[in-house]
This record gives C-alpha cells, sequence and structure tokens, in this order.
C-alpha cells in the first residue's frame, strides 16, 4: 500500500510512486481552462489548501511529465509555462508590520534572482508591480499564489490596534494587483486563507477577484468525496477493518460517520476530512486527529469572557446562520461574529439547502470528530467539568446506555448537572435536552432531535441495545404530561411500523428546586396499558 501522506503538501512529493495522491486535477483544470482567473478560495485548516497552491505552481510552471497519469495529464489542457510569484505567510515573519514587509520584500527579491532580474524600485508596492510588468514583459503573463493570506491577521488578533496595522499593510499590498499595467501582465491569481475577511477590509482594491468558497466548481477541490475514498484507500480500510476484526463496510460507516460530512456549497456534496483520514488510517486509531491538532483556543478564550454565549454554542447544532453572515466578517467583530467563525474554522458546516424565504442556512457539526471534541471542550474548558469528573461519570453513564436504564441514565444526569456552572445555564426546555444529548453523544451513542413526524416534532430519538426510545421532555413539569402528549401526537408510529425493536415512550422533565435540578422520568413500554 502507498504511504498516506501527513504533513506533506508538495506536490513533487506527493506525486511520487510511494505515495498516495488524490488526483484534484479535474476540479483544477475547471478552474483554469478558461485562461485569466482571480480566485479567492477559503476552507479549514489542513485540508489541502496548500497542496492545491503546489498543484497550481508545478501546473503553471509547465512540469507536464508529474502529471502523465493524472486527470489533466490526459486533457486537451497546453501545458503554456508563467512566471509564477508565490507567497506562503506561513513561512513569512509576521509579528510586526516592519518584519512583514521585510518578509515581502525578500520574496519579491528571492523571486527576481530566480528568473535573473534586478529590481530597481525600492517600497514594497512599487518593487511588486515592477516584478510582475518585468515578468510579464519578458517571459509571459504571470500567475500569483498566495497562501494563508490572513496568518499574519489571525495571529494577531488578540491585539487589534497590532492586527489593524497588519491588515492596512497587506491592503495596500494587495491593492498592487489591481493596477490596470499590472493586470495587464498577470494570468492568473489564487488566494487562500482560512477566515474569509469581508472585501472591504483586505480586497477593497481588488472589485476583479471572484470568491469561488461557497461555489459549486470548488466545493470538491480539496476534502476527499466518498467516491475518492473508495477508490484510493480500499486497501488502508480493509486494513483498518482486519484490525478492528470487522469487515469493510462496518469500518467504512464507521469512517463515514467519524470524518465525513463537511458541505461548503448547495449541491449537497459532503466531503471527509483528509488530514483525519490520513492519520486515522495509518495509526488505525478512530480519534480526534484534526481537532486536537489544533484546539480552538479562540473560542474558549471568547467564552471565558463572555460566558453566556456558551449556552448559544451548547445549542448551535441545527440553528441558522444568516447569508449576510458569511460576507461581513470584518477584523473587529472577529470574535463577536463567532458563528461565522465556527463555520469558517471548520467547526461547523452546512446542514440544509439555501433557504431563499429566510436568505441562510441551518449549521450543524460537521461529523462525529468534531461534535464529540467541540462538546467536551466546552463542558470542560467553560463549564469547569474536569477530565476527573468526565471519568467519574463516564462509566456511569456507559453502563446506563449499555443497559437500556433510561432511569439511571436520568440519576447520573441530574448529579452530572449539577457540575454546570450557574452563569452558562440557562431556563429553558432547549438548554437540558442538549445537556441530555451532549451526554449520549459523549459516552457512546448518536440520538437524533427534533424529528418530524406526521404530528409534529419528536424531541429525542434514541436507539438503545433492545428498545427505540421515543422521548419527550418538558421544563417544569411532570414525566406523566411529557408522555402524555407522545401518546396524543403517536410520534412512535414510524417505528413501530418498522418494528425492528420495542419501542420505549419516555416523558423527562428538568425542575428548578432549592437543591438543583430534579430530572424526573417516566416510561412506557408500547402496546402495555
Amino acid at each position: 500500500m502507498k504511504k498516506l501522506p501527513i504533513g506533506e503538501q508538495t506536490f513533487s512529493e506527493l506525486i511520487k510512486p510511494s505515495t498516495l495522491y488524490v488526483d484534484k486535477t479535474e476540479s483544477i483544470y475547471n478552474l483554469i481552462k478558461q485562461g485569466r482567473g482571480r480566485f479567492f478560495f477559503s476552507r479549514p485548516r489542513r485540508f489541502g489548501k496548500s497542496t492545491t497552491c503546489s498543484t497550481l505552481d508545478a501546473i503553471f510552471s509547465g512540469q507536464k511529465e508529474l502529471f502523465k497519469d493524472l486527470w489533466i495529464g490526459q486533457s486537451d489542457y497546453e501545458w503554456v509555462t508563467h512566471p509564477i510569484i508565490r507567497f506562503d505567510f506561513s513561512q513569512i515573519d509576521h509579528k510586526t508590520p516592519t518584519m512583514l514587509v521585510e518578509g515581502l520584500h525578500s520574496v519579491l527579491n528571492f523571486t527576481a534572482d530566480r528568473y535573473g532580474l534586478i529590481l530597481k524600485e525600492v517600497l514594497l508596492k512599487a518593487k511588486f508591480a515592477e516584478l510582475i510588468r518585468t515578468l510579464g514583459q519578458t517571459l509571459g503573463s504571470v500567475v500569483v499564489i498566495i497562501d494563508e493570506y490572513d496568518k499574519p491577521i489571525v495571529e494577531l488578533i488578540g491585539d487589534l490596534e497590532q492586527a489593524d496595522l497588519i491588515r492596512v499593510e497587506l491592503k495596500n499590498f494587495y491593492g498592487t494587483l489591481k493596477g490596470s499595467d499590472v493586470d495587464a501582465n498577470v494570468h492568473f491569481i489564487f488566494i487562500t486563507g482560512v477566515s474569509k475577511f469581508s472585501k472591504v477590509a483586505l480586497f477593497s482594491d481588488l472589485n476583479n477577484l471572484e470568491d469561488i468558497t461557497y461555489d459549486a466548481r470548488a466545493a470538491a477541490l480539496v476534502g476527499y468525496t466518498d467516491q475518492e475514498v473508495d477508490k484510493y484507500l480500499a486497501k488502508h480500510i480493509q486494513a483498518f477493518a482486519n484490525k478492528r476484526q470487522e469487515n469493510y463496510d462496518q469500518t467504512r460507516q464507521v469512517l463515514k460517520t467519524w470524518y465525513n460530512g463537511y458541505r461548503f456549497t448547495d449541491d449537497n456534496l459532503k466531503v471527509y476530512n483528509p488530514f483525519s483520514l490520513h492519520n486515522c488510517l495509518t495509526k488505525f486509531a478512530l480519534r480526534n486527529h484534526w481537532f486536537t491538532s489544533g484546539t480552538p483556543t479562540f473560542l474558549i478564550k471568547f467564552i471565558e469572557k463572555n460566558p453566556h454565549i456558551a449556552v448559544d454554542i451548547e445549542t448551535i447544532e441545527g440553528s441558522f446562520l444568516a447569508e449576510s453572515n458569511l460576507d461581513s466578517f470584518t477584523l473587529d467583530l472577529y470574535y463577536q461574529n463567532y458563528r461565522t467563525l465556527l463555520l469558517q474554522t471548520g467547526y461547523l458546516t452546512f446542514a440544509s439547502d439555501y433557504d431563499a424565504n429566510k436568505r441562510g442556512y441551518k449549521v450543524a457539526y460537521p461529523n462525529e470528530e468534531v461534535r464529540y471534541s467541540m462538546i467536551e471542550q466546552i463542558m470542560q474548558f467553560v463549564g469547569g467539568i474536569t477530565p476527573e469528573h468526565f471519568g467519574e461519570f463516564g462509566d456511569r453513564f456507559r453502563k446506563a446506555l449499555a443497559a437500556d436504564d433510561l432511569m439511571l441514565f436520568c440519576k447520573h444526569l441530574q448529579d452530572f448537572i449539577k457540575l454546570v456552572p450557574h452563569n452558562i445555564r440557562v431556563d429553558l426546555e432547549r438548554f437540558y435536552q442538549q445537556i441530555f444529548f451532549m451526554v449520549c453523544v459523549l459516552f457512546g451513542k448518536r440520538p437524533a432531535t427534533e424529528v418530524a413526524t406526521e404530528e409534529g416534532f419528536m424531541d429525542l430519538l434514541m436507539e438503545g441495545t433492545k428498545f427505540t426510545f421515543v422521548i419527550e421532555f418538558k421544563r417544569d413539569g411532570t414525566p406523566e404530561i411529557a408522555l402524555e402528549q407522545i401518546e396524543k401526537k403517536r410520534y412512535w408510529e414510524p417505528y413501530e411500523i418498522l418494528k425492528t425493536k420495542k419501542i420505549i415512550l419516555a416523558g423527562i422533565t428538568f425542575n428548578k428546586t432549592e437543591g438543583g435540578t430534579l430530572v424526573l422520568c417516566k416510561t412506557k413500554e408500547l402496546g402495555q396499558r
């Protein structure tokens, strides 16, 4: 089997016979086939943006021999060689505006030297323009590739004054590309990053830049589709299945649940996180590889200062995000617009088609890796629930869930809720419903919430070992009232028809008392009087 690349982003290394490369050149071809283009492309970290930049570099520098076995190598692409100016902001010092400017000068000087040029201009913007014009007039129209454009800003986001100085320098620098004499010598521009700041913030002078972040043409540009996983990773999956003592389809479904689910466009194409898949299939470990490689400390720090935000994040799955928020992301609202930030950084994804009436999307956690990790992080670092408490309660919850003992589960939940600080609690049914859901996810189950039926929405449906649980929640009431609603609206009927397991109806209430929150549960097996 070929080695799965972990941390390797250079195309010429990825294409070696011993390393696996998932062919993305058809998607790239669809972007470059029309000739001139100016594109902006945003995706979460470790998704393949830098690899895409490296692949574009190899294509535009005319390295046709590297592509002989790939899709584009069999296509009608003409392989015209272009001079390339490439900026990788992960490799450019940017702790201060001065260091950033010096780093950009270094890239320009290095590029000029590589093409045998001597630049006369001293100021940064003038030097950038001179390099493009000279290359365009002597070697052909220029390709400009800018990777991780937002890194200098994001890493200084805790110091807004310094970050804004960096933004001003970058805005001025990028504005070079708009000049008519410069633009005439540019063939192609490709800019990538994680955060999608508004054009006003950075690209107002570059108004011909086309944003393909949510464009169907770029839906599968990075990340792996189901078809690609089966085509390129089947042997690795079978090896993992053998290790788990499962058949291929069983392990395949587990991988899909854990690492698939990222949706960036309206066409409902979902992709896997490649970093997590590579790590999982190399280490034979079903873990939170992507999440733990860069825990969202930016979010935790923000919530620590604004504890009420934790309530919203705990209940964020299935919530609505207005389309206008996607294009109004500015430096001063970086933290405040945290839902957009979570979407851009990969901790949320689109969970619905675009709603033209509401003008936006439903959002949700993309997969089990992110869902589990986010819930655990929020409850540990925001709720003050320690790993020791998780360990203590984890065994209790797992045993109760495995035994289908919902009454015992609710008893443990009542004790667990006492650990949740008062400043992130709200006396709403949805808050406690989400606590119930999160604990189930953390300790072995994946219930469905707000399940649509003919008579309305069931609060929660959970598949147990021997039973299917149809659950209704109430705040400050009796479980009998919740149970009565299930019976009146006959939420269970679709599952009675299938009849794969016995059905248990359950009414659960969360009642505020002087001693804390009392969790009451009443169950009834379907068919019993």
